[in-house]
């Protein structure tokens, strides 16, 4: 890839949710990922965000986007993102935990890709921020700030 075609493009995860659900976040927003965490499961939250983990010396609640959206659980997932988000850039980073059907895929994306949010994707508009085709899927590409604060 030329330096131009560098500056053109942007780094981004393509994250794995499983039930089909994928979407995308900055290069810079998945810090790690974990294989077979040990998970903890916490009483009386809401059943997509009832585990946590702990992760360097923090205690991270750990969602399960497709159990959120779904509505319905699928298996839990032996593979966990650890994501990084700000609420406001003047704000500290927190992190927190996805479950995720396969690992990350690292990717590049360019402006020509962009498209809409396709009706049939509307579940992902409280947190998407924009959506663009890799192959030849629209991949929304979601605030995790949103997803973790629970505004939608």
């Amino acid at each position: 890839m030329s330096e131009e075609e560098v500056a053109k493009t942007n780094r981004a995860w393509v994250l794995d949710f499983g039930s089909g659900l994928r979407a995308a976040v900055g290069h810079h927003e998945m810090w790690q990922v974990l294989l077979s965490p040990k998970l903890f499961d916490v009483p009386c939250t809401p059943s997509y965000c009832g585990e946590v983990l702990i992760f360097q010396d923090r205690i991270l609640p750990v969602l399960s986007v497709s159990h959120l959206l779904e509505r319905e659980k699928n298996g839990t997932s032996q593979i966990v993102g650890i994501a990084i988000y700000q609420d406001d850039p003047a704000h500290p980073i927190h992190y927190g935990g996805l479950h995720l059907a396969e690992m990350p895929q690292s990717i590049y994306v360019s402006d020509e890709q962009a498209c809409d949010l396709p009706d049939s994707q509307e579940f992902w508009e409280p947190l998407a921020v924009s959506c663009f085709t890799h192959e030849s899927l629209a991949i929304p590409i979601i605030e995790l700030a949103s997803l973790f604060s629970g505004n939608w």
